[in-house]
């Protein structure tokens, strides 16, 4: 299914969100509906998908210091300019933007969970992107990815985005790879959606139609807290893309490579708009308030299913002892 809306004359976001060929977690058990995936970890560190500008990927064990290390670099020339400047009062505040701590790469190594927050935080030349199943480090020239178990789908997903993203020279590398990975994370969520949504309606028709019966109504259950679950995990992002939205001063600081071109822009930070970064959170946002949308009225369905079913159960019972 090709996506087609409106851009900026100078921005085009089109990435297709086809959903055929994700194979997420088993759907004939509602328990499996949400993220169960674990960051693969070995003897020494975590396992890591570096992409680079030309969207090649490299599978790479990392430690936490070396992950340090390179987002501290990426800081560097930037951060050496704010001592010595003289940058006015009212703007010394975005100077002060916190550098990468080591506490930051501690909390992107996480257990994979669905309850996890999500959460985009902006350090110095560095954006800590969090929404399970995806975390990913994004720098000006590279984006540092956390290989998820059992997530090989996922991550062709993102290998496909990042690679055809390449070819568009005309936008900085981090919104490129914000894209890809907004854009897996809407396809990721609306394949959940598709994979579940028939294995509920068959059921909700049958229980409608069938044999009535306490167990078929704990199932019902089990869909009902599924989908609470998926709702739960989509508004998390979708809160974290509408505070990010509303945020002049982020929005800016996503601007990674300006920032470390013109670093005098963080003394006059309102001189330049934020409109290529608002594009794409809004294009994304409404992708994924799309797939919000339908969930919601499927569990609708189910309540009212419930609802029809609870009663006809207790007419069923007062029948049997009458």
């Amino acid at each position: 299914m090709e996506t087609e809306h409106d851009t900026s004359p100078t921005t085009t976001y089109h990435i297709d969100l086809d959903v055929s060929d994700v194979q997420p977690s088993d759907a004939s058990s509602p328990g499996h509906f949400s993220c169960l995936f674990d960051p693969v970890k070995k003897t020494s560190g975590l396992l890591m998908l570096l992409f680079d500008s030309d969207g090649n990927s490299t599978l790479k064990e990392m430690s936490r210091q070396h992950v340090l290390r390179m987002t501290q670099e990426a800081a560097r020339s930037v951060s050496s300019m704010c001592p010595g400047s003289k940058i006015p009062a009212e703007t010394a505040s975005v100077c002060d933007l916190q550098p990468v701590h080591a506490r930051d790469i501690r909390r992107m190594e996480n257990v994979f969970s669905s309850f996890n927050e999500p959460s985009v935080v902006i350090r110095q030349q560095a954006i800590f992107f969090s929404a399970d199943p995806l975390r990913a480090i994004v720098l000006r020239d590279a984006c540092l990815v956390y290989v998820p178990d059992g997530a090989d789908s996922l991550l062709s997903m993102l290998k496909h985005y990042f690679v055809m993203n390449a070819r568009d020279d005309t936008s900085p590398y981090e919104f490129r790879a914000l894209e890809t990975l907004l854009a897996t994370l809407a396809r990721y969520f609306r394949a959940q959606y598709d994979q579940l949504s028939p294995i509920v309606i068959v059921d909700l028709e049958r229980l409608v139609h069938g044999h009535l019966d306490s167990r078929e109504l704990e199932r019902l259950r089990e869909f009902k807290n599924t989908m609470n679950e998926f709702e739960t995990q989509v508004d998390g992002v979708r809160r974290v893309l509408m505070e990010l939205l509303d945020n002049e001063e982020d929005l800016r600081l996503l601007y990674l490579t300006k920032l470390f071109e013109t670093p005098s822009l963080l003394a006059n930070f309102y001189s330049f708009d934020s409109e290529e970064a608002e594009v794409l959170i809004e294009y994304y946002l409404q992708e994924i308030f799309s797939t919000r949308t339908t969930a919601e009225l499927l569990q609708r369905r189910i309540t009212n299913t419930e609802s029809l079913v609870t009663l006809k159960l207790d007419l069923k019972h007062y029948h049997l002892h009458e």
